[in-house]
């Protein structure tokens, strides 16, 4: 009986352990794989990105895993943004492409997202550095939507794509879930132990 309560409370601890590491990464090529998504901030706004090449689509079956700040293709690109502030849900959204040397490449029309989610296409020809703005018309703040607006840097064709560097970054992840799982078998183990009197 003793050994079936450790081997059920290993699982337990265990199981709590993976259930707390995130599912689908977001990757950029250049090494940055965010396992909670692509995660962006400012101190107004908080949204999750994603940017899909869909230049290197073979056939339109073929599905794309959504890169973070890091595109390593030149050619039409799906910009995706998830709203992740309930209250901008209600307000007028729009994004605006920029280039390195601010020029607008690609823009929105505002619009009320009740879904909350922002798409454009957009058509990189050149590599460099790319600047998309999730603009919020936001009577709630009273500042200028260009003030509180949420940066996004974006690199394109300036890495090589292929395996993620941070690879090493997921096992070392699994490797401290098992060393903890091994403690916390060790512990209950003991604590189960009958003291000798």
């Amino acid at each position: 009986m003793k050994a079936f309560l450790k081997i059920a409370l290993f699982f337990v601890f265990s199981s709590n352990v993976f259930a707390s590491v995130p599912l689908a990464p977001r990757a950029g090529v250049g090494g940055k794989i965010d396992m909670y998504g692509c995660m962006q901030t400012n101190d107004f706004y908080i949204a999750n990105f994603a940017v899909y090449p869909i230049s290197q689509m073979k056939d339109k079956k073929t599905t794309i895993a959504g890169l973070c700040e890091d595109l390593p293709y030149l050619g039409n690109a799906q910009i995706t943004i998830d709203l992740l502030d309930r209250d901008v849900r209600r307000k007028p959204v729009w994004l605006k492409v920029f280039d390195s040397k601010k020029n607008l490449i690609a823009q929105t029309q505002p619009k009320v997202e009740k879904q909350a989610v922002l798409t454009t296409t957009v058509n990189f020809e050149k590599q460099g550095k790319y600047d998309v703005v999730l603009y919020v018309e936001d009577a709630d703040l009273n500042t200028a939507p260009e003030m509180s607006a949420l940066h996004i840097p974006l690199l394109v064709a300036t890495t090589v794509a292929g395996e993620p560097e941070s690879a090493g970054g997921f096992l070392k992840v699994v490797l401290i879930v098992v060393v903890f799982a091994f403690g916390i078998g060790v512990f209950v183990n003991r604590q189960l132990k009958p003291k000798e009197v």
